[in-house]
């Protein structure tokens, strides 16, 4: 596979585009001000008009500059990512699954293609005044924000511990995991992780993969890669990366689809993660605030006073953050 340096390419593309517009704002400005001054120089009755319309119209190519930057910065960003439907997500993960079953349990993040977010969006969620977030801090190994528009700190250390096998994540999250299998088995529930840490040239590997594909299909660059980011998460920005989040099926359902959130271990997982500290990431009707389809089975480790509020109040990570 050759290697696809979609980091470099994206920058050139944005720093190509920023030129653009503004030899267009500095092109347009010349030529109106040059029109304003042959027009002044003909007929001196028209100045105090110009000089107004001259404002409005600066006024108006200012504001459309914005406008056109915004949208270009949206389509180009890592947030520009795309809602994926059932089939297409189905589909996605039959191809990644061309290695075998493990590559299917080992390799994606569904992410939502909705309108790009550039910081977490507000909740329409009643959160209590009553809760007090004066003893969170935000900056806490537990509470890290990683998405699309938060990277992971380049400084962000941790140590891996081994769940079983090769299967490792944050060695602090692994007393609270093996408890609440342990609680779920106690209810016969038989809960299985099947994703847990994954580093950052798994990511990439994945990443790159999926844009080779869509590449070969002929799309341009800025489409591969806004389609291949709605399906793999980029690289650098997936929770998995730091091994805080699980993905987490039963032995009698190991398939990550939708329909595990409807078996006895989906449900037993919404309603007793959080005693544990675990809260579901991206729950159904946030995908606008999440960025990400709902998937039952990606599990995310807050610590349980957190968890506590954010499955009482039915937020996300994202809405609870914005509180601290």
């Amino acid at each position: 596979m050759s290697d696809i340096n979609y980091k470099d390419r994206i920058k050139k593309l944005r720093k190509f585009s920023e030129k653009n517009r503004l030899c267009f704002c500095i092109a347009m400005a010349l030529a109106y001000f040059y029109s304003v001054c042959h027009i002044i120089a003909k007929n001196k009755i028209l100045k105090n008009c110009i000089i107004a319309g001259a404002s409005l119209i600066a006024v108006g190519v200012i504001g459309i500059t914005v406008v056109y930057s915004g949208l270009w910065a949206k389509l180009t960003s890592h947030a520009g990512s795309a809602f994926v439907s059932k089939e297409m997500a189905a589909a996605d993960s039959e191809a990644l699954g061309e290695d075998g079953a493990d590559e299917v349990v080992q390799s994606v993040d569904m992410v939502a293609q909705i309108t790009p977010v550039s910081k977490a969006r507000k909740s329409n969620s009643t959160i209590s005044k009553n809760k007090d977030y004066s003893s969170f801090d935000k900056s806490a190994w537990n509470l890290l924000l990683v998405n699309k528009q938060h990277p992971i700190p380049e400084d962000y250390s941790y140590t891996l511990g081994s769940i079983s096998g090769n299967m490792k994540c944050d060695e602090r999250i692994i007393e609270p995991l093996n408890d609440m299998i342990n609680a779920a088995n106690e209810e016969g529930i038989y809960l299985k992780v099947c994703s847990p840490y994954r580093d950052l040239n798994r990511q990439e590997y994945l990443f790159k993969k999926k844009m080779k594909q869509y590449l070969n299909t002929g799309k341009s660059f800025i489409d591969a890669y806004r389609e291949a980011s709605s399906v793999v998460t980029v690289p650098g920005a997936s929770e998995h990366e730091i091994g805080l989040s699980l993905d987490i099926v039963s032995t009698s359902h190991q398939t990550l689809d939708e329909k595990f959130g409807e078996t006895d271990a989906g449900q037993w997982l919404m309603n007793n993660a959080y005693k544990f500290g675990f809260i579901l990431r991206y729950p159904k009707g946030k995908e606008d605030i999440t960025g990400i389809i709902y998937e039952p089975w990606h599990y995310r480790y807050v610590g349980r006073e957190a968890a506590e509020i954010i499955y009482e109040e039915k937020i996300t990570l994202e809405e609870f953050i914005e509180k601290l």
